[in-house]
């Protein structure tokens, strides 16, 4: 790092065109600021903590870096008493300032560094910690509480933390696997219901198929039976009008017949009478004497 000098502020207050006075009190004011920084630039960049084991490295780093934090702070108290006297005296008061904060800051992040060393060096080690946690964990990440910081738990604690997570990763794959099975046998037993509906609706349609068939066919019968008891009523009924007519036709010609003629009907009527059978052979012989009797009267209603 180049050393920045009184020098360079002068060159600042010319670049500023600020008058000879003004350049003067420019200089006198900041000068100061200069010494007390270069006076210890070289003791703060030489200081370098490598290790643990440098405790008072580490302190002096932080005593070097409170002195040009002042430095610095006391500087930009200068700056905003000297800036208000004029804009262009602003600028040069700024200019010194900005080279009081290019020499001083570079030295305070140096001396930072040193000065949390050890603050560093457990960030690591915590970053390493958890990316080496992390990944054993692996798929078992999902289980742990998310507010863990797996860096700072013991190993003990890890340990604990882990074996829970495996077991509620694997209680979790149970019981989405017992979800599955649960899910594969509703919809197994869901297909065989459906399945059965249709079986129940086919055999109702065929049942009712049939039973409308038979209906069908009962019908047609019934048809067929009105048809023939119509066809043998009607039958029976012309039968009965055509003996009518025959009986009307032959009554008719009876009573238009000569006298002789109906007397021979007549006794042709009384011959077809039914002979009663007789049990007894004494109406056996009267039915006889009887019979003789109106054969012979017959005969002359003939005549």
């Amino acid at each position: 790092m180049n050393e920045i000098t009184i020098i360079d502020l002068t060159k600042v207050a010319q670049q500023s065109q600020i008058d000879p006075q003004s350049a003067a009190i420019l200089s006198q004011s900041f000068s100061p600021f200069f010494e007390r920084a270069n006076a210890l630039r070289n003791e703060a960049m030489q200081t370098v903590v490598t290790g643990l084991g440098q405790p008072t490295a580490m302190k002096r780093a932080r005593e070097l870096r409170l002195i040009f934090q002042e430095v610095r702070t006391d500087a930009d108290k200068k700056r905003e008493e000297m800036k208000r006297e004029s804009l262009r005296y602003g600028n040069a008061v700024q200019g010194a300032y900005n080279l009081i904060r290019l020499l001083v800051e570079p030295i305070e992040e140096h001396l930072k560094a040193q000065e949390y060393f050890a603050v560093r060096l457990e960030e690591q080690r915590r970053d390493e910690t958890r990316q080496l946690r992390e990944a054993e964990a692996g798929p078992y990440m999902n289980f742990f509480p998310q507010t863990i910081d797996l860096a700072t738990v013991t190993d003990n604690d890890f340990a604990r933390l882990l074996n829970g997570a495996k077991l509620q990763k694997e209680a979790a794959e149970a019981e989405r696997k017992r979800q599955e099975e649960e899910a594969a046998e509703t919809a197994r037993k869901e297909q065989e219901a459906r399945e059965a509906q249709l079986l129940q609706n086919e055999r109702l349609r065929t049942e009712l198929h049939a039973e409308r068939e038979a209906r069908a066919k009962v019908e047609q019968q019934a048809r067929a039976s009105d048809e023939k008891l119509r066809r043998e009523r009607e039958e029976f009924e012309a039968a009965q009008r055509r003996e009518k007519e025959e009986a009307d036709r032959i009554a008719r010609e009876a009573a238009q017949a000569p006298d002789r003629d109906k007397l021979i009907a007549f006794a042709a009527k009384i011959r077809a009478i039914e002979t009663p059978d007789l049990a007894t052979a004494e109406s056996v012989t009267r039915f006889n004497a009887f019979q003789k009797f109106l054969e012979s009267a017959l005969e002359n209603l003939e005549q």
